[in-house]
């Protein structure tokens, strides 16, 4: 999966890999409209979703085996995590005395506009049980991610000839100093815990044309994580309302937010059913203390996070933060170990479910 490089929008060489890989491992597989390789193993019994995504940063790394690390884009986030759900289901379906069925979501996307995961979730299936193929280290489990927001800011002034800078305002000064009074305003890094935080960062920024003009155009754009206490249409409004505000006072510059996009933050619950198969599959694995994670990203989690209350956590093997790095390497008895956690997590879960549905509760 290294090997076959496959940054957003560029992952069929990958997705026709895996599908001929899920096919003779006996799942019902297809490359779907979006380019999701999607396969199912099972017909009754939990229905289990898997998910990981196909899709990375740009980038290529060379791909290295060195000592106990594999190197390569996508070691981390997130191939390595997608490998341990799908060599774990195989080894889950081999083992596991009561049925139960599967679907392995190989998404496209994930990265940027999460199309993959979308698709996903219209074809309108319930499930039992979603696990998404994330960097959490063998014996983290992330039970929640920050909400995202997007959003592209616009300064415009009159502009003029750059020798004569004290007759109009320049939009690429000004537009930093609004940057200056909206992080002062909206987020709020202050909490000892950057998980309930709202925190954002400028990603991008352009203005100007030519080297003697003063810019009469500017734009940034912002990415702003926020926490599950706030919802993502009540940002959008204190961003609107700070943007009022400000043009209000600041009568010279015309200032203008777009809101691009909004994902809504997802905490699970700390002793669900997948909490508790994945605990008790950890430390049969490895005896160690589980921690349990709340992730400062946003993931596709957060996405069926909104369509379904199931019990869903993130695991993957991985330091993740190496993400997105040109030193990207996972530990390969850590990626071992994880497919083996993954294999009784699944185990354990179809076991407490079974024992759910015997004695009729909920």
């Amino acid at each position: 999966m290294l090997d076959t490089y496959s940054p957003s929008g560029s992952e069929q060489n990958l997705a026709h890999f895996l599908h001929k890989h899920l096919v003779s491992h006996g799942f019902n597989t297809k490359i779907d409209a979006v380019g999701n390789v999607v396969g199912e193993i099972g017909t009754k019994g939990p229905y289990i979703l898997l998910c990981g995504h196909m899709d990375t940063v740009p980038g290529e790394i060379p791909v290295k085996h060195e000592g106990d690390f594999l190197y390569g884009r996508g070691a981390v986030d997130a191939k390595s995590s997608l490998a341990a759900l799908y060599t774990g289901a195989i080894l889950a379906k081999e083992r596991c005395k009561l049925p139960f069925k599967v679907k392995l979501a190989c998404v496209v996307q994930e990265e940027t506009s999460s199309i993959g995961m979308e698709a996903i979730i219209q074809e309108g299936e319930t499930y039992d049980l979603a696990v998404f193929g994330e960097p959490s280290g063998a014996t983290n489990i992330v039970i929640g991610y920050k909400g995202a927001l997007h959003a592209q800011v616009t300064c415009k002034t009159y502009g003029g000839h750059s020798a004569s800078p004290w007759i109009s305002k320049n939009s690429f000064e000004e537009i930093f100093y609004v940057w200056d009074k909206f992080r002062t305003s909206i987020l709020q890094n202050n909490s000892e815990s950057k998980f309930d935080s709202i925190t954002g960062s400028v990603t991008n920024a352009k203005a100007g044309d030519t080297d003697n003009t003063i810019p009469c155009h500017a734009t940034i754009d912002i990415d702003i994580r926020f926490p599950p206490s706030i919802r993502s249409a009540e940002l959008a409004n204190k961003i609107n309302n700070f943007t009022s505000e400000y043009q209000k006072s600041h009568a010279d510059i015309q200032l203008e937010v777009l809101i691009k996009s909004q994902t809504e933050a997802y905490l699970g619950e700390e002793n669900s059913s997948a909490v508790r198969a994945f605990r008790f599959a950890i430390k049969k694995a490895v005896n160690g203390q589980v921690f349990l994670v709340k992730k400062t990203g946003t993931s596709d989690m957060n996405l069926l996070a909104q369509k379904q209350k199931i019990p869903m956590i993130a695991y993957g093997p991985g330091d993740s933060r190496l993400d997105h790095t040109s030193d990207e390497r996972i530990s390969i008895p850590e990626y071992l170990s994880s497919i083996e956690i993954v294999a009784n997590a699944i185990e354990k879960f179809v076991s407490l479910q079974n024992r759910t549905s015997h004695n009729g509760v909920q």
